[in-house]
């Protein structure tokens, strides 16, 4: 069963959206429960003391006091991980959902009925590959299990592999920088240094000779490996549609 929230504060928006997810739903064989909020306030409120009961969010921005932008960034620093998809009816928020990692900006008067169907499923696909794919390794003769989704990055030094996960836990385990790529290859992290390997979802923004995570940690790019971090991580929002309507 795939949780879907809506938060609108436009009632008849909320009823449309949901027949429209419903319809989806049933033709591709997906079993989905969806709840309705009318305000910003009121989501949080029902999000806060578990932040992870949706798979898949959908939020109009202009909304009351708070609008759906602050109500994602708000959602995020309670520890929120579901699908973020913005549905809304203005684009001046567009570079704004940049560190909200949406799946996509969706404009209502723009986006048509199989637009709309194709970024729900893949969305839908995203939760599901959340549910798989996991980090495996062995610390201290425990086998450990995290899912790579929450691993910002991987720092190595003289085989000893620090990962970095949920904003502030890191474990360490025994690997060369080989054998890490091999193992992440495809799962949207990419090397920017001889010691480090970074989630492309965690990365914020660019400096000269570094780059700062979601986290708001610092870390270094070497100098041979920058055009390719910065055409992956172009890629990877291309990939991503967060800026396309």
């Amino acid at each position: 069963m795939m949780t879907v929230y809506l938060c609108d504060d436009n009632q008849e928006e909320l009823d449309k959206y949901a027949r429209m997810i419903d319809k989806i739903a049933r033709k591709n064989n997906m079993a989905v429960s969806i709840s309705s909020f009318n305000s910003g306030e009121q989501l949080l409120f029902h999000l806060s003391d578990s932040p992870d009961q949706a798979d898949i969010i959908y939020l109009d921005i202009l909304m009351g006091k708070l609008n759906g932008m602050e109500t994602a960034k708000r959602l995020r620093e309670i520890g929120c991980k579901s699908e973020i998809i913005f549905l809304t009816t203005s684009e001046d928020y567009v570079y704004d959902a940049f560190d909200i990692s949406p799946v996509q900006y969706l404009l209502k008067t723009e986006t048509s009925t199989n637009k709309f169907e194709q970024v729900f499923l893949r969305a839908a696909a995203l939760v599901q590959r959340k549910e798989t794919d996991m980090f495996v390794f062995e610390s201290g003769n425990v086998q450990k299990v995290i899912p790579a989704k929450d691993i910002s990055y991987f720092e190595i030094w003289k085989r000893v592999v620090t990962v970095h996960y949920n904003g502030t836990e890191k474990d360490s385990f025994y690997s060369t920088m080989e054998e890490l790529e091999s193992r992440l290859q495809d799962k949207g992290f990419i090397r920017i240094h001889r010691s480090y390997i970074v989630s492309l979802s965690y990365i914020s923004k660019f400096q000269q000779n570094s780059l700062f995570l979601k986290t708001g940690e610092n870390i270094p790019i070497g100098v041979t490996y920058m055009k390719k971090v910065r055409q992956a991580f172009s890629d990877y929002i291309s990939r991503a549609g967060i800026h396309g309507y």
